[in-house]
Formats: structure tokens, sequence, C-alpha cells
């Protein structure tokens, strides 16, 4: 059959597309640092799947295009019908895997938790999730067997009783991510005091969680203490984000049910699992920009490899000045400003801990072997603005690594909070060659929590001596 005009010009266009979609490759480097599945060596799975779908619609047009006349409505027909009919199926079958299967939460309130009087257990293996990775990446912690049970409320507990002296609020390092139910920093503190603690921490809590999950079960347990966890990785932020968590728009909704889509997952997992490892050993331009990750704390003998995302050295980079008057700092301060209202109200003394993320911890003890321009361009993957040379980038990340802790711990004391800093507890426990956290995993090991619990105990109890010797008010 001879083509006409219009046929050759959308033949064009088709082949044109997806060769550029095949030849243009993704930012393979990135995909590395946020430890992102690489397709046959390099695309990432948003690129591949757009390969995928370009291809599936050009076969469809060229069916539908490569005819005349009759044939032509023909072809339309035929293929409007068969997707009215694979729609819906599609869409019943999604749906009949979805209902056996309960959520990991029960988001009927701000204060969500895990499925109640469970208990599951999971093979933790300290390894970067995708096949290609940082070009020499040592092993990482050891496999660890996780056991997470929760109680009647759906929370991290294995004790039941009607009063607990400390109630401790945070996200996943306080609820416990990639440990065994007798790790986590709430447990180790009950180990160590005498005093009885209940974990309402969990997975995925920002402030506005730790607020009202306090309301909803932390003042019925009339503790004496209230610890807030801060983790400098997410907590801080805008109240324009607290508003899209609360009532995510219809869009998200949508995402967010699609991504939880067994089929979808099940794809997934085929093409991460068989063409996230053709090409994993490839070389790539430009793969030298992380060749100094993971970072070896001590660098001689057997010291503890560390990795961490580029995002959390953006965040270091930001001065003190900036961040005290920052949106993603302002909105969290009134929450704990909120958090220590209730405790007054319930006459519990509000603790608040300040967790560093593993960057902001590991960096300065390894700045004398930081190579300036590498670090410029890897800090450079989470930064919209133009950057300073390297060499005052690398001073400026030093000099202000501390600066959103200190503005936390300066905020406390001027409001009469006790507040715990874990940095230097946690670089002293690196100095001394223990793994505190996780090699490719943001969270701590075991040996972090334990680090945590210890500084949380001496705060707590240093409380206690101080309000037993205080002199008794005259009134």
């Amino acid at each position: 059959m001879k083509m006409i005009a219009r046929q050759k010009l959308w033949l064009t266009i088709v082949v044109v597309t997806n060769l550029v979609l095949w030849v243009m490759p993704s930012d393979v480097i990135e995909q590395i640092v946020r430890d992102r599945p690489t397709l046959l060596g390099r695309y990432s799975r948003t690129h591949f799947y757009w390969i995928i779908g370009v291809a599936m619609f050009s076969v469809v047009t060229l069916y539908i295009d490569w005819s005349t006349g009759k044939e032509y409505k023909r072809r339309w027909f035929r293929v409007m019908a068969s997707l009215m009919v694979m729609a819906p199926v599609l869409l019943f079958v999604d749906f009949m895997l979805r209902t056996p299967r309960p959520g990991h939460y029960i988001k009927d309130q701000i204060a969500y938790h895990r499925q109640p009087n469970v208990s599951v257990t999971v093979e933790f293996a300290d390894r970067p999730k995708a096949a290609f990775t940082f070009p020499n990446a040592p092993p990482g912690y050891p496999p660890i067997t996780c056991q997470l049970t929760t109680d009647a409320r759906g929370y991290r507990n294995q004790t039941e009783i009607g009063q607990y002296d400390v109630i401790a609020l945070g996200d996943s390092f306080t609820e416990g991510s990639s440990v065994s139910d007798e790790h986590p920093w709430p447990v180790r503190l009950a180990e160590k005091t005498t005093l009885s603690v209940y974990n309402l921490g969990m997975s995925g809590y920002a402030p506005l969680h730790y607020l009202a999950s306090l309301k909803a079960y932390g003042k019925d347990l009339k503790p004496k203490y209230v610890v807030c966890m801060i983790y400098e990785g997410n907590d801080f932020r805008s109240a324009k984000t607290d508003r899209k968590r609360k009532k995510p728009s219809l869009s998200k909704r949508a995402e967010a049910y699609f991504k939880q889509s067994p089929l979808r997952q099940a794809i997934d997992g085929m093409l991460t699992g068989t063409l996230g490892h053709v090409g994993s050993s490839a070389s790539v331009k430009g793969i030298e920009m992380i060749d100094w990750l993971p970072l070896r704390i001590p660098a001689e003998g057997d010291g503890k490899p560390y990795t961490f995302a580029p995002k959390q050295l953006r965040d270091l980079y930001e001065s003190r000045e900036q961040f005290e008057q920052d949106k993603h700092w302002l909105n969290p301060r009134g929450q704990i400003t909120k958090i220590h209202e209730v405790c007054r109200e319930i006459g519990a003394q509000l603790v608040v801990v300040f967790a560093p993320t593993k960057a902001h911890v590991t960096l300065p003890l390894v700045a004398d072997r930081l190579p300036p321009e590498k670090v410029r361009a890897f800090t450079g993957m989470s930064v919209k603005k133009a950057l300073p040379p390297a060499e005052v980038l690398l001073k400026n990340l030093l000099l202000r690594a501390d600066a959103r802790e200190s503005v936390v711990g300066d905020y406390c004391r001027r409001e009469s909070i006790s507040f715990v800093g874990l940095t230097p507890h946690l670089r002293e426990a690196i100095i001394a060659n223990e793994q505190v956290y996780y090699t490719y995993d943001q969270h701590w090991t075991p040996l972090g929590h334990d680090v945590a619990a210890d500084a949380i105990a001496r705060s707590l109890m240093q409380n206690q001596v101080t309000q037993i010797d205080a002199p008794a008010s005259h009134d």
C-alpha cells in the first residue's frame, strides 16, 4: 500500500520520538546516590516506563493509521472496544488483589498507627536496594532479624499499664525502623532507668503527628516526662506541607492509590529484578564524582562505612540566620510550643531530643580528606541555586554543620524546655569505631539507639536530681 502524506508524517514522528527516548539516558549518577534502580544500566524506572508506554502507544496508532477509508474507521472501533473491555477487567483484578491485604497503617485520624496486636518478622539487610550502586560499595552492617510487635493501640510496645513515667514521641527513629523490638531507644531507656516508657513513635510521623498522638493517647497515660525526638532529616516541614498531609489533593490521592496497586508493584518488581541487574557493572561517565562515598571512619583498619543523600548536604549548607527565619523551622517550632502547652496542662516535663542526619554527624569527622570539587558536584544534585566555589562551599558546610541543632537548642532553653543534642554522643561513638548508623539506610543501628538512650537517660536522671535538690517554695 502506498503511504499518503499524513502516514509518512506520523511514521516519522513515531520513529523519532521512540529513538530519542531510547538514545537519551537518565542521570545514572543521581539514580545511584538516591539508591533508585537503574534499568539496562542507563534508564530510571520513570524513563523506562515512558519508553514502554510510548512504544505501545506507537504500535496502536500505527495500526490505526496504516489504513484508509472504511478500514480506518473499523480499526478505530476495534481499538476503542478493546480498551473499553480491558480497562474494567484490569481495574476489577487490581481491586480484588487489594482487598484481602490489610494496610500497614490505619489512617482514621491524624495520629495514624499500625494494625493493633500484630507481630511480624522481617530480615533486614544493610545493602543498596539498587543493583547499580557506588563503584566501591563495601558490605554494610551485618544482616539482622527484626521482630515488630504492636499493642492494642497499634504502637510498638510490649507492656500495657494504666500510667507511664515517660511518653516517647517521634518518627521512625523513635518507633525503631530496621531494628527489632528490643532495640528502639524507648525500650533501652526503660532498661537503663527505673522509668516505665510508652513508645508513641511511628514511621512517617512529623511534628503535627507528635502533637496529635500526645493528645489522642499520651495525655491519658499521665506521664512525668514527654520526650519528643526531632529528626533533622524530614521533621522541618512548612505549614503548607502539613496542610497537604492532613488533606491531600485528589491528584495526590490518585497517585498514592496507583502506587499501591498490586499489579503495578508486580510489574515494577519484575522489571527491576531483571533489567536492574543488566549493565549494573558498566562504567558510567562521571562516576568518579561519587567515588569518595561511602565514607570510612576511621580511615584506617576496619573503619565503618557511611553513605548519605545529597539533600543532607543541601540542608547543612543553610546558615543559622537563614534557618531561624525558615518556614520549615517556624512551623515545627510552633508544634513544639503546642506540645509544651499540653505538657504543662498534664503536669509533665517536655524534653526535646535532636536526632541529626548521618551527614551532619560524619562530615566534620573526615574534613581533612573530603574532595571539594566532588562534594560540590554531589551537593549540587539537590540544590537549584548556584553554589559558591568548591573550597568555599566545603568550608561553609563544615562551619554550619551544627547550625540547626544550635537553633533548636537555643529555642528550647529560652522556653525552659529540656534539650538533648545527640550529635556529640554519636560522633564520639563513631570515632571509637562503633557503627551507629547503617551504611546504606538512614536509620540507627541497635548501637545507635543505645547511644541515644544513654544520652536521654542521663538527661532525665539529671532532671530528677535537680527537682529533688530544688528548694521548696514558700508562698
